[in-house]
């Protein structure tokens, strides 16, 4: 760079001596260093057990039980992990001892390598004197250097944060993390792993496929079966609505749940679960569902009703008929009542497409059964119907010519006719004098 300047700019001192093997600067080591990053370890162990990682992890609020850390083991091979619940940071050597007991006791297998960080309970005397009775190998990470220890860091950050999804979804209070705590880590165990070729760490270890059938929801609903005689009476209901909390240590249905309204913990085998109801949560929550498939589109049908058309006359719902008493209720100065007028019919075309005409409706020629039965008091062709129209006179009967003076026998002695003439109505025999045959021709109208 400095022999840049010489071209770049004018009157640069040309007695500066550039050095050709680079010095350490103090300044710039003290104003510039930076923390490296850490590369990946490629050793990975061989054998479940050969290396374990652990650290200690540090909540803020006090757990349920009056916890406040819990320790974590984590095998290299494997990934299968184990969770302690500690009430304070020496109970970390208790901890450590009872796993290493576990594994020579479940596993037959003896720990070779112990990976931790810097911390004060890792490099305490005694913890130190019980891994070095084991013969087993201590490697810790330098102070303040996390990254060195970074399985269990990440281990830590992922229970973490799906515990604290868990809880909240569910609605559970913050002294509750530690059922959410032990509930994930049950749930890791139980996860296919990618670096395992797909494999669970519950299988990979015990070599065998896990049953993921029991498995429920963090903080649901269940109806707990209460045994006999746990109930108060014989009237007392032999369910209760409880929250699910996890499983507790040994066989998978040794379920936790809380029992309401003292917060109670109760442990059962027997359950309804109802995992679309959180009872902790003030409002109904239904749980998201990852889709695994794309959801197929419906089909979604739109119906359209008809739009009337506003200067289209009016139709009737149905055919209006009055009836018959109504029309004799009719005087003759009152108006009668109009019905409303349907729309003109569209003129009937034949299958072949010519219109039919006036042609008269088609009829069956069929000839219709009679109804005679036995024991059927008219005789054939004799109908029950009266017919109650009005007679006309018949047109050979005397009548009189309006306004002639002369009054007709048959109007006299028929009252029927007398009524008719009396309200306006034509005398028959004149007016029949003025009709025209329909077989004659039309006559000239000047002349009628």
């Amino acid at each position: 760079m400095f022999e840049k300047f010489k071209l770049s700019t004018r009157n640069f001192p040309r007695s500066i001596e550039i050095p050709k093997n680079p010095l350490v600067c103090e300044g710039c080591a003290k104003g510039k260093m930076h923390s490296r990053s850490f590369p990946e370890n490629s050793a990975c162990a061989t054998r479940p057990f050969q290396r374990i990682h652990s650290d200690l992890k540090e909540f803020a609020v006090q757990s349920y039980h009056k916890y406040k850390y819990y320790i974590s083991f984590l095998d290299d091979n494997s990934s299968h992990s184990w969770i302690s619940l500690l009430k304070k940071k020496s109970d970390s050597k208790v901890a450590s001892k009872q796993f290493i007991a576990m594994v020579k006791t479940q596993y037959n297998v003896t720990i070779g390598e112990w990976m931790t960080d810097n911390g004060g309970e890792y490099i305490d005397k005694d913890y130190v004197k019980l891994l070095k009775d084991e013969g087993i190998e201590i490697q810790q990470s330098v102070p303040s250097q996390p990254q060195m220890n970074s399985r269990a860091e990440r281990f830590n950050r992922t229970i973490d944060e799906k515990a604290e999804s868990m809880r909240h979804q569910a609605c559970l209070p913050d002294s509750w993390w530690e059922f959410s705590i032990l509930h994930v880590n049950y749930l890791y165990n139980h996860t296919p792993v990618w670096r395992l070729d797909w494999q669970t760490p519950k299988g990979y270890l015990d070599e065998f496929k896990p049953d993921l059938s029991h498995l429920r929801i963090l903080g649901c609903g269940a109806y707990v079966f209460i045994h006999k005689d746990l109930r108060a009476n014989k009237l007392s209901p032999k369910s209760e609505l409880m929250t699910f909390l996890g499983y507790h240590d040994g066989h998978e249905s040794n379920m936790m749940f809380m029992r309401a309204p003292n917060n109670v913990i109760f442990t059962a085998a027997m359950a309804l679960f109802d995992e679309c109801l959180f009872p902790k949560c003030a409002k109904h929550k239904v749980p998201p569902v990852t889709q695994i498939q794309e959801p197929e589109e419906p089909e979604i049908t739109i119906e359209t009703e008809s739009v009337p058309d506003e200067d289209a006359p009016f139709t009737p719902p149905h055919d209006s008929i009055i009836p018959q008493g109504d029309k004799e209720r009719l005087h003759d100065d009152a108006e009668p009542r109009r019905l409303p007028q349907s729309p003109p019919q569209q003129p009937r075309h034949a299958p072949g497409g010519a219109e039919r005409g006036n042609e008269p409706p088609r009829r069956s020629e069929q000839e219709r059964k009679s109804t005679r039965k036995d024991g059927n008091v008219y005789p054939p062709g004799t109908s029950t119907d009266t017919d109650r129209r009005r007679k006309l006179p018949d047109a050979n009967s005397t009548t009189s010519i309006p306004n002639s003076g002369q009054s007709s026998n048959t109007v006299e002695g028929d009252p029927g006719h007398a009524k008719s003439a009396t309200e306006g109505g034509a005398l028959w025999e004149y007016l029949l004098s003025k009709a025209i045959s329909h077989h004659d021709e039309l006559p000239d109208l000047m002349n009628v």
